[in-house]
């Protein structure tokens, strides 16, 4: 499983669609040879999996807490431990676990030169060892080569004094062979070198693969007094030297005044040649981010105000953040503009079509009056209208971790246009007039078919894995009532211990409309072990069945054909693998017992070989060699078992749609090729799922519409038929200069982004409806990207850089190394299809689930 960027009224009545749960088996093992362990001194960290179109057979790079690397040439079938041998020379020194670097995103199969670069980098920032062959052949740090010809250079020796260290991981070029970016602090504070301003964040840049480095302070002759944060621009390949923006001081005096937070004398600049020229992109830019070609900066509302008064201090006393767009390469910038009127210090930013302008949704750190909701964990998340102006609300009290707002239970289905899973927190625990001692007690889930348009309880199965009905309380209240509730990024990514990792809800684009997690029925998510099951849906998230008791780890293949698991938080001798989507499932014996971490899968065409990762015991007291590993190859396990090769008679069509639409999809009609749940065979290595749209529906209220800028829903509402019904929120941001040329309508209504139906106008009440339907179009791929203010930087980056680099009593701010440090814990998940789906019928929807009339009406 991969680890992703991972999740109002009461119902008059609630439709069942429930998938009749079987009973699970748990075969007799398949095959006499049990699965051998492979042993390590460490537990597995991270695991890199890359496939690339140039290669037969995909490579793959592991690194354990005992500062182990391994590496697999044969699409993970053997491994060889490559600190030893004198692979890497002078890894044998590492303190602590080194980061994997590379382009590879899960899923991917890479094409270019540049997708064969890997990089093994000091988490101390001292060396850096290089591939530029996935792993064939390594340069070694210069310090420790045997000449200087073919090596590493550390960038931070390339600075004056050259002392110091790398700030993050070092940043390659998304499409360019060679060209990498490293943040750099000049010297070590606690020891600086006498003729050496230790102060300044200085930028480098190879195009050499790690040769040399330029200095881009250095190269702007004195027009930068510091960097801040950095990033690759936008790049068509025809410019001999790539673009990079970055946010700097360019008046010395201005950084030397600096203290921790935001400042008016931070700028967001371009430079097209190493910083040797200049262009200013945008006056105050603290903070910015460029996704799929389009610029984000975040600046304070007062930034005109001071350049225009020169003489006013720096210091920024406004607690409130500017966020800006731009989709034409830092020309223009357009403000973003949320309803609520509360001050914003920061940002997360999804953005789902890279080949369209601007964002799908934006999730909003508000700085919230009341204790209560200012104590508790949750951003407000917006959705984008066709202007990329007017964000409306979508969710009220997204759930977020406690340690990140960037780190949030939303995430796509995926190979679905807008169905999406999230977590809140339920009104319940806003009403008793005093923060509760667990905000994660009253974590509850919901489902979007219409691209957040609408969100209503997950549906619970009516029996779980044994075939007993669910009882949810001791009176046997109606489990209807309650619903399904699931696990999600947070309850992953969060832990630092594997043992307290729960897998989250989990889709894949080669198995559109299967959804895999852990969770629970009941009125609220649970953290109790005990309570925790596996759950499972093959139509999109509209009826679900629990495939097993007890909380398990999973992991697609073949295309969603096979499905592997292993139990969780309790040591194991088997995993099991399903080739019905959690119908029956079989077991395959494991050499000895292991705690199982993590599964993962070959991402290039077929997925057939897993790594299964864990440990022998729970802690390294228990055994100091308790990292394990396991590599099971299902050609040869199914070839054992005479699986056949799906053929065509063993497909069905499949239309996925929101329960109770007519079988409508944002406004479409939509089928989907397959496999029947009766048959078990191996899909062929080039099966896809393409979709086929057959057909155009007409706009409904309940499918295709969400509330407008400024407005939400109500449910007390007399006539059914005015359902969704949307009014005027009572404390609305009315200082936006886009609603003096955007307008919203009568019925505080909008067709939902991305959606394609007829007929808008009937639904919408006015005829101004063909600018309605949004840019994003297509199938493209999908990317979650934190955008963090400085404010979140400073906090969470020193408590990082303290941990992971060593750098003694630092007082100063790491922007970069905290950005990368959450950026690389975000893992992103990706290769989505499009954007945004449909709903159900009125009284099943629960579009703002912190309402209190949820549970009245």
């Amino acid at each position: 499983m991969r680890s992703n960027a991972r999740e109002k009224t009461r119902m008059t009545r609630m439709t069942r669609y429930v998938l009749v749960a079987v009973t699970t088996l748990s075969a007799c093992v398949v095959s006499a040879a049990e699965i051998k362990r492979n042993g390590a001194r460490g537990v597995v960290q991270e695991l890199v999996w890359a496939a690339h179109r140039s290669v037969s057979e995909s490579r793959v790079f592991m690194t354990t807490n005992a500062r182990e690397v391994f590496y697999s040439s044969d699409n993970g079938k053997t491994f060889q431990a490559i600190c030893k041998e004198n692979v890497l020379r002078g890894c044998e020194e590492l303190r602590s676990t080194p980061m994997l670097i590379s382009r590879f995103d899960d899923d991917s199969v890479g094409d270019s030169d540049a997708a064969k670069e890997i990089l093994i980098q000091d988490a101390g920032g001292k060396y850096i060892w290089a591939s530029p062959d996935l792993g064939d052949t390594w340069r070694s740090p210069c310090e420790k080569a045997d000449g200087s010809a073919g090596c590493f250079a550390n960038p931070a020796k390339s600075v004056p004094g050259g002392r110091g260290r790398i700030l993050g991981a070092i940043k390659p070029h998304p499409r360019r062979a060679g060209w990498f970016l490293a943040f750099v602090k000049t010297c070590d504070s606690w020891n600086p070198s006498k003729n050496t301003d230790c102060a300044p964040f200085r930028l480098l840049a190879s195009g050499d693969f790690g040769k040399s480095w330029t200095d881009m302070m250095a190269n702007s002759r004195g027009k930068i007094a510091s960097f801040m944060d950095y990033d690759w621009g936008p790049d068509d390949g025809s410019s001999p030297t790539p673009t990079i923006y970055a946010t700097a001081f360019r008046n010395a005096a201005a950084f030397t005044d600096h203290r921790d937070g935001w400042d008016y004398n931070i700028d967001l600049l371009r430079s097209n040649d190493l910083f040797a020229s200049i262009d200013v992109v945008e006056q105050c830019a603290n903070a910015f981010e460029i996704l799929n070609g389009d610029v984000y900066s975040a600046l304070p509302p007062d930034c005109e105000d001071f350049h225009k008064n020169r003489n006013r201090p720096s210091a920024i006393e406004s607690s409130d953040v500017v966020l800006k767009i731009s989709t034409d390469l830092g020309q223009t910038f357009n403000t973003a503009c949320f309803p609520m009127n509360m001050p914003k210090t920061g940002f997360v930013i999804y953005d789902y079509h890279a080949g369209d302008a601007g964002p799908d949704f934006i999730s909003v750190d508000h700085t919230e009056q009341n204790i209560i909701e200012a104590a508790a964990p949750m951003n407000k998340l917006y959705a984008s209208d066709e202007s990329l102006q007017l964000f409306s609300l979508s969710m009220k009290t997204l759930v977020r971790s406690q340690q990140s707002f960037a780190m949030q239970d939303f995430v796509p289905v995926y190979g679905l246009d807008g169905v999406f899973v999230a977590n809140q927190i339920s009104y319940k625990a806003f009403i008793s007039g005093f923060p509760p001692e667990r905000y994660s007690d009253f974590f509850e889930s919901r489902i979007s078919f219409n691209g957040g348009g609408t969100w209503h309880k997950i549906p619970a199965p009516e029996t779980n894995a044994e075939g007993v009905k669910y009882q949810c309380s001791s009176d046997q209240f109606d489990c209807e009532r309650y619903g399904l509730h699931l696990h999600g990024e947070v309850d992953w990514e969060v832990s630092e211990d594997w043992e307290d990792k729960f897998g989250g809800v989990y889709s894949r684009p080669s198995a559109p409309g299967i959804i895999i997690s852990t969770g629970n029925v009941g009125d609220a998510l649970t953290d109790d072990v005990s309570q925790v099951n596996t759950y499972i849906s093959r139509d999109g998230g509209a009826t679900w069945m629990e495939t097993k008791r007890g909380a398990y780890i999973y992991e697609f293949g073949n295309h969603g054909g096979l499905l592997v698991i292993a139990k969780q938080f309790e040591p194991v001798d088997k995993v099991e693998y399903s080739l019905n989507e959690g119908k029956t499932w079989a077991a395959i014996q494991l050499a000895s017992r292991v705690f199982v971490h993590n599964i993962r899968v070959d991402p290039s065409a077929k997925g057939h070989v897993f790594i299964i990762h864990g440990a022998t015991a729970a802690d390294d007291a228990s055994d100091p060699s308790r990292g394990s590993y396991f590599v099971i190859n299902f050609d040869d396990i199914l070839a054992e078992q005479k699986i056949k090769v799906c053929a065509d008679g063993d497909y069905e069509t499949w239309m996925p749609a929101a329960p109770g639409s007519g079988g409508c999809l944002l406004g479409q009609r939509v089928q989907l090729k397959r496999r029947k749940l009766s048959v078990e065979c191996f899909n062929d290595g080039d099966a896809w799922r393409e979709k086929q749209v057959v057909g155009t529906c007409a706009c409904s209220r309940v499918y295709d519409t969400e509330c407008d800028y400024g407005s939400e829903r109500v449910y007390n509402i007399p006539n059914a038929s005015d359902w969704p019904h949307c009014v005027t929120m009572s404390d609305v941001n009315t200082k936006c200069q886009a609603r003096s040329h955007v307008s919203v309508r009568p019925s505080n209504l909008r067709i939902v982004s991305g959606d394609k139906c007829s007929g808008a106008a009937a639904v919408l009440g006015d005829d101004d409806h063909n600018d309605r339907h949004h840019h994003h179009r297509g199938h493209l791929f999908f990317r979650v990207l934190m955008f963090v203010t400085v404010f979140g930087v400073v906090v969470f980056g020193a408590l990082y850089v303290r941990q992971n680099y060593d750098l003694g009593t630092l007082s100063t701010t790491f922007p970069n190394a905290a950005r990368n440090a959450v950026n690389t814990a975000y893992d992103k998940v990706r290769d989505i299809f499009g954007k945004r789906e449909h709903a159900t019928p009125p009284g099943y929807f629960e579009p703002l689930g912190d309402f209190a009339a949820e549970d009245e009406i």
